[in-house]
């Protein structure tokens, strides 16, 4: 009798995980600012829990649309304070407007870079919507990972320091309404983003492009 054909393990994780202190950290900086500030997400890959975060005070640029982080300083941190340390690099978080509460093309573009350089199973990529903009502080936990050369996007659950965190559910119709004032918005925009790079994709080619000119794996790892 053959051997059964080999099935394909993929490690998806349902849940985030992270420290009191983490999410504390995140809820007092990212939570208390207008959107699109954001930081990376340190711990063990292992057990997937994260236990640190760093707070980009100084992004390379910041509007209400648009966060391109301070790279040497994210990879200063990953490099000489993390890596010594044993703490891995698992992602990155960052805050959106309330109308977008999910990881953005470029978010997933940006996801799928980190994934084919790192050659890890996932890494996290949460959304954070803030005090500022909504009243409270939210945080939409989201992870991402390749299949079969694609980027897929997971919810996932949010558990810190044990327990369950559910985020308040939007009613649809304010769902509609925000979104629809979003895209408004970011047609508004659009003119000046496609002088500044010639194509229908400018929003998000904005959100990720000058990342990716400084991206390297030592950095990561």
């Amino acid at each position: 009798m053959s051997d059964p054909l080999p099935v394909k393990q993929r490690l998806s994780p349902k849940q985030l995980r992270m420290t009191q202190q983490v999410f504390a950290a995140i809820c007092e900086t990212i939570g208390t600012r207008g959107a699109e500030t954001g930081g990376i997400l340190g711990g063990n890959r292992q057990t997937g829990e994260v236990t640190h975060f760093f707070f980009d005070e100084t992004p390379r640029q910041k509007t209400s649309v648009l966060y391109e982080p301070n790279t040497a300083l994210l990879n200063e941190v990953k490099r000489n304070q993390w890596k010594p340390e044993g703490i891995a690099y698992l992602g990155s978080i960052h805050s959106h407007p309330p109308s977008f509460r999910r990881p953005s093309r470029g978010d997933e573009e940006s996801a799928g870079r980190i994934l084919e350089v790192l050659e890890v199973p996932y890494i996290l990529v949460p959304i954070v919507t803030t005090l500022v903009d909504t009243g409270s502080v939210t945080l939409y936990p989201f992870a991402a990972e390749l299949d079969d050369g694609r980027v897929r996007i997971i919810e996932q659950e949010l558990i810190v320091g044990g327990s369950l965190i559910r985020p308040a559910k939007q009613p649809a119709q304010e769902a509609r309404a925000e979104t629809g004032e979003h895209l408004a918005f970011l047609m508004g925009l659009s003119a000046s983003a496609l002088f500044q790079v010639d194509s229908p994709r400018a929003y998000r080619v904005l959100r990720s492009y000058q990342f990716w000119q400084e991206f390297r794996r030592d950095d990561y790892d």
